[in-house]
């Protein structure tokens, strides 16, 4: 669409610049010393644009890599009994805060741990009565010292287990009433970002396999995959632009910030890691990616985009800004290419403005002055 737009908009400027020998005040250039051309306000619309810069010369390169958690905002939650499922309140995707019910499980391990619970608040209760019976006695003296203290001894004895027992029930999530229910809850707010339950799943705590992970997804993960041929081009902190499928016109920016000591031996890669904030929640775990790696230099050399440099009869030229709207023909000697930029030798200056985008489009009107 931009394309036809910028052909629509040189075909206007050819026709306008053939009648302005009849109607000077309607061209559309305005050739004010033979050797610039002035656009209206109407035809800069068309076009960008930029900056001649310095950039470090660094020959940057592409890697594929893949969205994961940023680990140290992650909890996997792990079942610590074993039963079966007897509901899920989430699902995958949902949004919880701590303490939230996550599901409950059927446990026989809970239905022990009641048991002994209930055990201990009886026995205690029961060494809370002969000692306040003893101490009576003791008042009146029916009862001698060394009872006394033996009938304390049972109590703290029957108090020291109850409170071990309330301790085992309460770290399990159990209540003292016989519901044999497990109470899975989240231990951090975030995102449920993998659940591996369903009602009615048999858990077993011999088995590694997390029932939920949550995370909070504020920060994400790039890892890169580095070829063995451009290990060395890589060093922490290093410029990384990050793009995806899923949304190519967002441009990430992000630095490395850990290498990999291991090299996979299959595909012969090292793992490259980045982390980005995701405030905008568009990164999402197992997404791919394209990875552009700038490594770190201390020579610094002066580009233009890619895009501004127009080929004509072997040579290379930039439309250079030289007033209000108005343009002039410049020719360059350009140098290094690095993906988006070229190196510029000669022909223009540092901080001078030139075309960016629609250079080919204001160059061709230029030439037909």
């Amino acid at each position: 669409m931009k394309n036809a737009i910028f052909i629509y908009a040189l075909i206007c400027c050819t026709t306008f610049t053939g009648c302005a020998k009849k109607q000077s005040k309607q061209a559309a250039f305005v050739n004010s010393n033979k050797s610039t051309l002035v656009l209206t306000e109407q035809q800069m619309k068309f076009i960008k644009l930029d900056s001649v810069k310095l950039v470090p010369a660094a020959e940057q390169f592409s890697a594929v890599g893949e969205v994961s958690f940023a680990e140290d905002n992650v909890v996997r939650i792990y079942p610590i009994v074993s039963g079966a499922v007897e509901s899920v309140n989430v699902a995958l995707g949902d949004y919880v805060k701590r303490g939230q019910l996550l599901a409950t499980l059927l446990s026989t391990d809970i239905s022990l741990y009641q048991r002994d619970y209930n055990i201990s608040k009886s026995n205690l209760e029961v060494e809370e009565k002969n000692l306040s019976r003893a101490q009576e006695l003791f008042k009146s003296g029916m009862m001698s010292e060394k009872d006394l203290a033996q009938a304390k001894n049972s109590f703290n004895n029957a108090k020291a287990e109850f409170d071990e027992r309330k301790q085992v029930l309460e770290l399990y999530g159990g209540s003292a009433q016989q519901d044999a229910i497990f109470r899975v809850t989240a231990p951090r707010e975030g995102y449920i970002v993998e659940r591996n339950i369903n009602t009615g799943t048999q858990i077993r705590t011999d088995n590694g396999t997390n029932i939920f992970t949550i995370s909070d997804l504020k920060s994400v993960w790039i890892w890169a995959n580095v070829h063995e041929s451009d290990i060395a081009k890589v060093h922490e902190g290093d410029a990384v632009t990050v793009k995806t499928i899923a949304f190519p016109d967002e441009t990430l920016i992000g630095r490395v910030d850990k290498i990999s000591t291991m090299l996979d031996p299959d595909s012969r890669v090292v793992r490259v890691r980045t982390e980005l904030a995701n405030t905008k929640g568009l990164l999402k775990p197992e997404m791919f990616a394209t990875v552009q790696i700038t490594p770190r230099s201390s020579e610094k050399v002066m580009v233009v985009s890619n895009s501004a440099i127009v080929l004509e009869n072997n040579q290379y030229y930039v439309m250079v800004v030289s007033g209000h709207n108005e343009f002039r023909k410049v020719q360059i000697r350009p140098g290094r290419v690095f993906h988006d930029f070229t190196e510029v030798k000669e022909g223009i200056k540092l901080g001078e403005r030139i075309v960016s985008e629609g250079s080919l489009f204001v160059l061709t009107a230029y030439n037909q002055l």
